[in-house]
């Protein structure tokens, strides 16, 4: 992702969220296509809500993320055009430790916590080579299910529509064909609306 220099652009990350029906199967499709487990991460995504932006609205995100031993700051920004879900985002890395100092911060300026998405993660990366340095991350999101998000990163928006091809092409060759074109956060908004109200005080 970005690096934490404040000069350094935006990245442009080039995903797609599928639901996964059997990981068994999945799991033995990443083997056949040269991809190995590099990493099983518990993640807390901390989701904010801006005092005077609709995000919802804007199509924009602000998360802290705690992943394992790391965490970082990420701002997404409107979704691009196209059929993969593509969209400029900045990253900044920080301690576990300043997680809880970061949200008093953003708490001081108005950002309030919207909700918090846990889940666990394992990574696979392609051992064979590939023109773009694919991930695929098989997702257990707590109350949500099971999903698995095909992600290339790339600096430039001239690279996007051949990302987007690859991305897609992968997902093929998997064999994942059901979209999930919703957030982990827009699933949970969406779960937690359609609960009865004692349930998610």
């Amino acid at each position: 992702m970005n690096s934490d220099n404040p000069n350094s652009p935006a990245l442009y990350e080039v995903e797609q969220k599928f639901v996964v029906s059997d990981l068994e199967q999945l799991e033995k499709r990443l083997a056949e296509s040269g991809f190995s487990l590099v990493a099983t991460l518990q993640q807390r995504d901390i989701y904010l809500r801006h005092p005077v932006r609709d995000f919802r609205q804007t199509d924009e995100a602000l998360r802290i993320r705690v992943s394992g031993g790391d965490a970082c700051v990420t701002y997404k920004g409107r979704r691009l055009p196209g059929p993969v879900k593509t969209r400029p985002e900045i990253e900044l890395h920080i301690s576990p430790a300043e997680v809880g100092q970061w949200v008093q911060m953003v708490d001081h300026l108005g950002f309030k916590v919207a909700a918090e998405v846990h889940k666990t993660r394992r990574e696979f990366r392609a051992t064979s080579k590939r023109d773009y340095e694919q991930s695929v991350a098989l997702d257990h999101a707590e109350g949500l299910g099971d999903f698995a998000e095909i992600e290339i990163v790339v600096e430039r928006q001239e690279e996007i529509e051949l990302a987007s091809e690859r991305v897609m092409a992968l997902a093929t060759e998997l064999g994942l064909r059901v979209v999930q074109p919703k957030s982990y956060l827009g699933m949970l908004l969406e779960k937690i609306a359609g609960e009865p109200p004692e349930e998610h005080v």
